[in-house]
């Protein structure tokens, strides 16, 4: 069956399609890891000699260069002289240094009012899926460490795993499909413009998480509703007054 709420909401943050699914980043999203990510590139390009004048990259630097982005396309650009094998060198060092600092304090990074949220999504019986351009170790570590790998199940779905990474739409067209969903009947939940970009071009309705970026930068890439997190109130608001595709049995 499928619940009809139907209400007068702000036209900027009204969803006209029902709900049959949520789509989550990972990084940023359902866990606050921008800082650490953040440290581990501030640390490690350090000891790259003369990159950025030897000085320390900056939260800037990060969020216009780094944040939600694919590793093969930062390394491009932050090493645009270096081969493509010792990119991934660097790439895989820099995530296993990524696990290591992470490992102690994932539980505390989850996002606040996540599993608010998990229980509203299992309450109305809908689908849902993490997509993420995070490597599978690193998302995998993430889940596990938030304890919410066996609630996505096998329904992680890894930019470098698919034809192309946010910000192309393939990542969240492929967890629709999994799903048996359409775009146009989802909800993305994203915290950067690459990731944003992604869920608008795949035709979801995007809502923006501010664990990194600024509310405009997230609104100019398309995101209907900029929360600050899963207690925000605009988020509980916007729910109320959706039209419900529960999963079938």
């Amino acid at each position: 069956t499928i619940t009809m709420v139907i209400s007068c909401v702000d036209a900027l943050a009204f969803s006209p399609k029902p709900l049959g699914a949520v789509l989550f980043d990972i990084d940023g999203t359902l866990v606050n890891s921008d800082p650490i990510h953040f440290r581990v590139f501030r640390e490690l390009l350090l000891k790259e000699e003369g990159f950025n004048d030897n000085e320390p990259i900056d939260d800037d630097f990060f969020r216009k260069n780094i944040a939600g982005r694919a590793n093969a396309p930062i390394m491009a650009d932050i090493f645009p002289d270096w081969s493509v094998a010792s990119r991934e060198v660097w790439s895989i060092q820099k995530e296993a240094r990524f696990r290591v600092l992470a490992g102690a304090t994932m539980l505390e990074s989850k996002m606040g009012g996540l599993d608010r949220f998990r229980a509203w999504i299992d309450g109305k019986e809908l689908r849902k899926a993490a997509v993420t351009n995070a490597p599978r170790p690193n998302a995998e570590a993430m889940l596990s460490g938030i304890g919410f790998d066996a609630w996505f199940g096998e329904l992680v779905v890894i930019g470098d795993e698919c034809d192309r990474p946010k910000p192309d739409p393939c990542p969240y067209l492929t967890a629709c499909g999994l799903l048996g969903v359409s775009a146009e009947n989802c909800i993305v939940v994203e915290d950067s413009p690459s990731g944003a970009r992604a869920g608008v071009a795949a035709g979801a309705f995007v809502i923006g998480i501010l664990s990194g970026q600024d509310r405009s930068t997230l609104e100019d890439v398309g995101c209907r509703l900029v929360i600050n997190d899963f207690d925000d109130p605009r988020l509980w608001d916007h729910l109320k007054n959706l039209s419900i595709i529960p999963a079938c049995p």
